[in-house]
Protein backbone atom coordinates (compact mmCIF):
# COMPACT_ATOMS: atom_id res chain seq x y z
CA UNK A 1 0.00 0.00 0.00
CA UNK A 2 1.17 3.50 -0.76
CA UNK A 3 0.32 4.89 2.71
CA UNK A 4 -0.07 3.19 6.08
CA UNK A 5 -0.71 6.44 7.98
CA UNK A 6 -3.20 9.09 6.83
CA UNK A 7 -3.96 12.23 8.83
CA UNK A 8 -6.39 15.05 8.18
CA UNK A 9 -6.75 18.70 9.01
CA UNK A 10 -10.14 19.49 10.59
CA UNK A 11 -11.57 22.91 9.68
CA UNK A 12 -12.54 23.23 5.99
CA UNK A 13 -11.17 19.74 5.35
CA UNK A 14 -13.66 17.47 7.10
CA UNK A 15 -16.41 20.09 7.39
CA UNK A 16 -16.96 23.69 6.29
CA UNK A 17 -15.60 25.86 9.07
CA UNK A 18 -16.44 28.94 6.98
CA UNK A 19 -20.11 27.97 6.89
CA UNK A 20 -20.24 27.07 10.59
CA UNK A 21 -18.38 30.26 11.51
CA UNK A 22 -20.76 32.50 9.60
CA UNK A 23 -23.90 30.84 10.94
CA UNK A 24 -22.67 30.85 14.55
CA UNK A 25 -21.42 34.45 14.48
CA UNK A 26 -24.68 35.63 12.90
CA UNK A 27 -26.68 33.74 15.52
CA UNK A 28 -24.69 35.42 18.30
CA UNK A 29 -25.21 38.85 16.77
CA UNK A 30 -28.93 38.27 16.25
CA UNK A 31 -29.24 37.23 19.90
CA UNK A 32 -27.32 40.30 21.08
CA UNK A 33 -29.25 42.66 18.81
CA UNK A 34 -32.58 41.32 20.05
CA UNK A 35 -31.44 42.03 23.60
CA UNK A 36 -30.42 45.57 22.65
CA UNK A 37 -33.80 46.21 21.02
CA UNK A 38 -35.63 44.92 24.08
CA UNK A 39 -33.48 47.08 26.36
CA UNK A 40 -33.92 50.12 24.09
CA UNK A 41 -30.14 50.38 23.56
CA UNK A 42 -30.76 50.70 19.82
CA UNK A 43 -33.81 51.98 17.96
CA UNK A 44 -33.78 49.79 14.87
CA UNK A 45 -32.08 46.53 13.84
CA UNK A 46 -29.03 46.24 11.59
CA UNK A 47 -29.17 43.84 8.66
CA UNK A 48 -27.33 40.75 9.86
CA UNK A 49 -25.86 39.81 6.48
CA UNK A 50 -24.46 43.31 5.99
CA UNK A 51 -23.06 43.31 9.53
CA UNK A 52 -21.37 39.95 8.98
CA UNK A 53 -19.63 41.12 5.78
CA UNK A 54 -17.99 43.90 7.77
CA UNK A 55 -17.14 41.54 10.63
CA UNK A 56 -15.48 39.09 8.21
CA UNK A 57 -13.54 41.93 6.60
CA UNK A 58 -12.19 42.89 10.02
CA UNK A 59 -11.36 39.25 10.77
CA UNK A 60 -9.18 39.19 7.68
CA UNK A 61 -7.74 42.66 8.39
CA UNK A 62 -6.34 41.68 11.79
CA UNK A 63 -5.61 38.01 11.11
CA UNK A 64 -1.96 38.53 10.11
CA UNK A 65 -1.25 40.36 13.36
CA UNK A 66 -2.68 37.44 15.31
CA UNK A 67 -0.96 34.80 13.17
CA UNK A 68 2.43 36.48 13.64
CA UNK A 69 1.75 36.84 17.39
CA UNK A 70 1.78 40.63 17.32
CA UNK A 71 -1.54 40.52 19.18
CA UNK A 72 -3.07 37.88 21.44
CA UNK A 73 -6.17 35.89 20.55
CA UNK A 74 -8.25 37.97 22.96
CA UNK A 75 -6.99 41.23 21.47
CA UNK A 76 -7.61 39.94 17.94
CA UNK A 77 -11.21 39.10 18.78
CA UNK A 78 -11.74 42.46 20.51
CA UNK A 79 -10.33 44.39 17.53
CA UNK A 80 -12.54 42.74 14.92
CA UNK A 81 -15.59 43.14 17.13
CA UNK A 82 -14.80 46.78 18.03
CA UNK A 83 -14.28 47.94 14.47
CA UNK A 84 -17.45 46.23 13.29
CA UNK A 85 -19.58 47.77 16.03
CA UNK A 86 -18.12 51.22 15.38
CA UNK A 87 -18.97 50.90 11.69
CA UNK A 88 -22.67 50.51 12.57
CA UNK A 89 -22.69 52.88 15.57
CA UNK A 90 -23.54 50.02 17.89
CA UNK A 91 -22.66 49.66 21.60
CA UNK A 92 -19.17 48.35 22.32
CA UNK A 93 -16.99 47.34 25.25
CA UNK A 94 -14.13 44.88 25.69
CA UNK A 95 -16.20 42.92 28.20
CA UNK A 96 -19.07 42.62 25.72
CA UNK A 97 -16.63 41.50 23.01
CA UNK A 98 -15.38 38.77 25.33
CA UNK A 99 -18.92 37.68 26.16
CA UNK A 100 -19.87 37.65 22.46
CA UNK A 101 -16.98 35.37 21.58
CA UNK A 102 -17.54 33.13 24.59
CA UNK A 103 -21.08 32.62 23.31
CA UNK A 104 -19.71 31.85 19.84
CA UNK A 105 -17.35 29.16 21.14
CA UNK A 106 -20.18 27.60 23.13
CA UNK A 107 -22.37 27.11 20.06
CA UNK A 108 -20.14 26.94 16.96
CA UNK A 109 -19.84 23.16 17.04
CA UNK A 110 -23.64 22.87 16.76
CA UNK A 111 -23.38 24.41 13.29
CA UNK A 112 -20.65 22.01 12.15
CA UNK A 113 -21.78 19.48 9.54
CA UNK A 114 -19.50 16.89 7.88
CA UNK A 115 -18.65 17.12 4.21
CA UNK A 116 -20.29 14.52 1.98
CA UNK A 117 -18.34 11.30 1.88
CA UNK A 118 -16.65 11.69 5.28
CA UNK A 119 -18.02 8.55 6.91
CA UNK A 120 -17.53 6.50 3.73
CA UNK A 121 -13.91 7.68 3.55
CA UNK A 122 -13.21 6.77 7.17
CA UNK A 123 -14.80 3.35 6.69
CA UNK A 124 -12.70 2.79 3.57
CA UNK A 125 -9.49 3.56 5.47
CA UNK A 126 -10.53 1.38 8.40
CA UNK A 127 -11.19 -1.56 6.06
CA UNK A 128 -7.67 -1.15 4.67
CA UNK A 129 -6.18 -1.14 8.20
CA UNK A 130 -4.70 2.32 7.72
CA UNK A 131 -3.83 4.36 10.81
CA UNK A 132 -5.97 7.50 10.77
CA UNK A 133 -5.52 10.71 12.72
CA UNK A 134 -6.34 14.42 12.85
CA UNK A 135 -3.79 17.22 13.16
CA UNK A 136 -5.48 20.56 13.83
CA UNK A 137 -4.62 24.03 15.05
CA UNK A 138 -7.00 25.61 17.53
CA UNK A 139 -8.38 25.53 21.07
CA UNK A 140 -8.73 21.98 22.38
CA UNK A 141 -12.26 22.13 23.78
CA UNK A 142 -13.65 23.68 20.60
CA UNK A 143 -11.87 21.28 18.26
CA UNK A 144 -12.96 18.18 20.19
CA UNK A 145 -16.58 19.37 20.19
CA UNK A 146 -16.42 19.82 16.42
CA UNK A 147 -14.98 16.32 16.01
CA UNK A 148 -17.82 14.89 18.09
CA UNK A 149 -20.44 16.91 16.22
CA UNK A 150 -19.34 15.65 12.79
CA UNK A 151 -19.39 12.05 14.02
CA UNK A 152 -15.68 11.24 14.23
CA UNK A 153 -15.21 10.75 17.97
CA UNK A 154 -16.30 7.12 17.58
CA UNK A 155 -14.23 6.55 14.43
CA UNK A 156 -10.85 8.03 15.41
CA UNK A 157 -9.08 7.18 18.67
CA UNK A 158 -8.61 10.15 21.02
CA UNK A 159 -4.85 9.54 21.17
CA UNK A 160 -4.76 9.91 17.38
CA UNK A 161 -6.09 13.49 17.53
CA UNK A 162 -3.38 16.13 17.77
CA UNK A 163 -4.54 19.63 18.76
CA UNK A 164 -2.06 22.51 18.76
CA UNK A 165 -3.26 24.06 22.03
CA UNK A 166 -2.70 20.80 23.92
CA UNK A 167 0.70 20.14 22.36
CA UNK A 168 2.15 23.64 22.44
CA UNK A 169 3.14 23.39 18.79
CA UNK A 170 1.15 24.16 15.66
CA UNK A 171 1.17 23.58 11.91
CA UNK A 172 3.18 24.26 9.81
CA UNK A 173 5.89 23.30 12.33
CA UNK A 174 7.49 19.96 11.55
CA UNK A 175 7.30 19.07 15.24
CA UNK A 176 3.55 18.47 15.25
CA UNK A 177 3.77 16.23 12.16
CA UNK A 178 6.66 14.27 13.67
CA UNK A 179 4.78 13.88 16.96
CA UNK A 180 1.72 12.54 15.17
CA UNK A 181 3.71 10.10 13.05
CA UNK A 182 5.69 8.80 16.03
CA UNK A 183 2.49 8.35 18.06
CA UNK A 184 0.67 6.50 15.29
CA UNK A 185 3.62 4.13 15.12
CA UNK A 186 3.67 3.26 11.43
CA UNK A 187 6.97 3.29 9.55
CA UNK A 188 5.73 3.17 5.96
CA UNK A 189 4.27 5.93 3.77
CA UNK A 190 2.41 8.80 5.39
CA UNK A 191 -0.16 11.16 3.86
CA UNK A 192 -1.66 14.42 5.11
CA UNK A 193 -4.84 15.95 3.71
CA UNK A 194 -5.70 19.58 4.34
CA UNK A 195 -7.10 22.82 2.93
CA UNK A 196 -4.42 25.33 3.96
CA UNK A 197 -1.55 25.55 1.49
CA UNK A 198 0.88 27.05 4.01
CA UNK A 199 -0.10 25.16 7.15
CA UNK A 200 -1.14 21.80 5.71
CA UNK A 201 0.57 21.26 2.38
CA UNK A 202 3.86 23.09 2.92
CA UNK A 203 4.03 21.91 6.52
CA UNK A 204 3.38 18.26 5.67
CA UNK A 205 5.71 18.11 2.67
CA UNK A 206 8.52 19.84 4.58
CA UNK A 207 8.02 17.22 7.33
CA UNK A 208 8.45 14.39 4.81
CA UNK A 209 4.79 13.52 4.27
CA UNK A 210 2.92 13.15 1.01
CA UNK A 211 0.07 15.65 0.82
CA UNK A 212 -3.30 16.08 -0.86
CA UNK A 213 -4.43 19.68 -1.21
CA UNK A 214 -8.15 19.68 -0.50
CA UNK A 215 -8.79 23.11 -1.96
CA UNK A 216 -12.34 23.60 -0.70
CA UNK A 217 -12.05 27.41 -0.80
CA UNK A 218 -10.50 27.85 -4.23
CA UNK A 219 -7.20 29.32 -3.04
CA UNK A 220 -4.17 29.05 -5.36
CA UNK A 221 -0.83 27.56 -4.35
CA UNK A 222 1.83 30.18 -3.62
CA UNK A 223 4.99 28.08 -3.31
CA UNK A 224 6.69 25.44 -5.44
CA UNK A 225 5.66 22.54 -3.17
CA UNK A 226 4.16 19.65 -5.13
CA UNK A 227 1.29 17.74 -3.48
CA UNK A 228 0.43 14.20 -4.52
CA UNK A 229 -2.93 15.49 -5.77
CA UNK A 230 -5.28 18.47 -5.59
CA UNK A 231 -8.99 17.91 -4.94
CA UNK A 232 -11.86 20.35 -4.50
CA UNK A 233 -14.18 18.04 -2.54
CA UNK A 234 -13.73 15.31 0.05
CA UNK A 235 -15.58 12.90 -2.23
CA UNK A 236 -12.70 13.24 -4.71
CA UNK A 237 -10.28 12.06 -2.03
CA UNK A 238 -12.47 9.02 -1.43
CA UNK A 239 -12.56 8.26 -5.16
CA UNK A 240 -8.79 8.71 -5.43
CA UNK A 241 -8.10 6.27 -2.61
CA UNK A 242 -10.58 3.73 -3.95
CA UNK A 243 -9.05 3.85 -7.42
CA UNK A 244 -5.41 3.82 -6.33
CA UNK A 245 -4.19 0.31 -7.15
CA UNK A 246 -1.36 0.54 -4.63
CA UNK A 247 -3.91 0.93 -1.82
CA UNK A 248 -5.41 -2.48 -2.48
CA UNK A 249 -4.55 -5.69 -0.70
Amino acid sequence: MRWRTICFDLDNTLFSHEDAFEKAICFCFETLQEQWLNDKKIESPVDVATWFKTFKKNCDLYWKQFETKKVTAKTYRRLRYRDTMKKFDLPYSDEEADHFHAHYYEIVDSFSKPFDGLVDLMNELTEKNIKVGIITNGPADTQYRKIEKIGLSSLIDREHIFVSEELGVAKPSRDIFDLAFNTLGETNGKLFIGDSWEHDICGAIDAGWDAIYLNTRGKPANTSHEPYATCSELMEVLDLIKSDQSMKG
